[in-house]
């Protein structure tokens, strides 16, 4: 166990142990390390009460962390850049390449794992498999995986490496080293050398998907429905939908269905249906229930938009509650581009926002001069992370800007806004479209620095403006 509240004692202590650390402050400089160890892996309570950076060489072990509070970012090359939040479960580093990061005021559980663990594991249940385990993210798969590999760690911890009355057979730390490995392959999408690749659910499950719940909404399909006419298993259209729409197979169908309600409302003559005959022949049999969703979705009721003759102009609100799929799904739904292109500015300068949230919006828009700005008002939640950033990028489409803004106010300046900072530039990178952030904590402005030093960070709006027209032109 180490315990200290000398930042020089902690910096030399971290140093040593795990790699080349850098206090930068100390609000709350107290730091305690305790490390539960047994044979090919340990498991470790870390308290980081100040903030720092660090570099580090290859760790020749493989490191799965639980963080239960603060912040800590993450740069490695062959994983994405992130930055991780409370209740988060990632991937700290793959173990083979050096890493670099920031950690702010952070209380977290690390596991260790020696990569032969890993290796030995898979080739136990697959002999034809090559080494080494080449992990291609750093997010679990699935929120459920990684919280079964949460609840493995903390069992570990708790029930088998605390200190016994005598010394652990061997046996133990043999099955528990094999169950700890098997609970990180499960939750950690990865591949093999010479390994065909997966018929892993990405865009094209997503497109399928889409394409039947659009062509079906008038009918009573279910997941199962959705999966077999792919087809695949229900599971993988539930992770398609989660990872590249931030979304639910069903929360999506009833999605299309209100839209679809909506526009046979706005469109109906007077006389001629009505809402609860709509609503009803859509699969919204709780008229409360309908009334609330389509009012939080187009901001009015259903009866005032039934009531506007057709041609006139209805209530403003979001084209549809569908969320924004990804970038090669959109083209095949109506309804989803529909979405993403809601509230839309144009380069006179009003302010737009994402139509698929209710209340609030937690971000918006301006075009000022050719630069898109964006202001993230709310943390974005990690579900959602992707069907905002989705959303962004039809932006890019609509007005083509010179340059990107990203503005980051102190209610939104979290782990989960950083890291939706970060995947914002790589797609602007990939487009060639300079990006700069305004971010008015210092806090938030050390990690996006720590994670990727490229992006610059500014403290205002009209500082970053400058700096990104400045880049625009250059």
């Amino acid at each position: 166990m180490f315990r200290s509240s000398d930042p020089a004692e902690t910096e030399a202590y971290l140093s040593r142990q795990y790699a080349e650390v850098t206090v930068h402050a100390s609000p709350d400089a107290r730091t305690e390390v305790v490390r539960h160890t047994a044979d090919r892996f340990s498991v470790e309570d870390l308290r980081i009460g100040c903030e720092m950076s660090f570099t580090a060489d290859p760790l020749n072990a493989v490191c799965v962390v639980v963080l239960h509070a603060g912040t800590i970012a993450v740069r490695e090359s062959g994983l994405p850049d992130e930055v991780f939040g409370p209740g988060e479960v990632f991937l700290h580093t793959a173990g083979h390449r050096s890493y670099t990061g920031a950690i702010s005021g952070a209380r977290y559980t690390a596991a260790l794992l020696h990569p032969d663990l890993l290796d030995d594991t898979l080739q136990a249940c697959d002999k034809t498999v090559r080494r080494p385990v080449l992990f291609t993210d750093r997010r679990p798969a699935t929120a459920g995986a990684g919280r079964q590999l949460a609840a493995t760690v903390a069992f570990l911890r708790d029930s088998v490496l605390a200190p016994p009355p005598r010394p652990r057979p061997p046996i133990i730390d043999t099955t528990c080293g094999q169950l700890l490995a098997a609970a990180v392959l499960a939750a950690f999408p990865y591949t093999t050398p010479g390994a065909r690749p997966a018929a892993a659910p990405g865009d094209a499950t997503l497109q399928r998907a889409i394409a039947f719940i659009e062509a079906n909404a008038h009918l009573d399909i279910t997941l199962a429905d959705i999966a077999a006419s792919i087809p695949v298993s229900p599971r993988a259209v539930q992770y398609a939908f989660a990872r590249h729409a931030g979304t639910t197979p069903l929360a999506y169908l009833r999605g299309v269905r209100l839209a679809r309600v909506h526009e046979e409302l706005a469109s109906a003559m007077p006389g001629q249906s009505t809402v609860t005959e709509t609503a009803a022949r859509w699969g919204f049999a709780h008229p409360g229930r309908f009334a609330a969703a389509y009012r939080d979705a187009y901001g009015t009721s259903p009866s005032r938009t039934l009531a506007a003759r057709p041609g006139r102009t209805t209530p403003t609100g979001p084209a549809a509650t569908v969320p924004a799929p990804a970038a090669g799904a959109r083209d095949g739904s109506g309804a989803a581009g529909g979405a993403a292109g809601a509230g839309s500015a144009g380069d006179a300068g009003g302010a737009g926002s994402a139509g698929r949230w209710p209340g609030r919006p937690p971000v918006t828009h301006v075009v000022r001069e050719r630069c898109l700005v964006v202001t993230l008002w709310s943390p974005p939640d990690p579900d959602r992370r992707n069907g905002l950033v989705q959303h962004v990028q039809s932006l890019l489409e609509e007005h083509r800007p010179d340059c990107v803004v990203v503005e980051l106010p102190p209610a939104a300046a979290t782990a989960s806004a950083v890291a939706t900072v970060l995947t914002l530039h790589r797609h602007c990178a990939t487009r060639q479209i300079p990006l700069t952030v305004a971010a008015g904590q210092s806090e938030t402005r050390r990690l996006i620095k720590a994670v990727q030093p490229a992006v610059p960070v500014l403290a205002e709006v009209a500082e970053a403006l400058a700096e990104a027209r400045g880049a625009a032109r250059g």
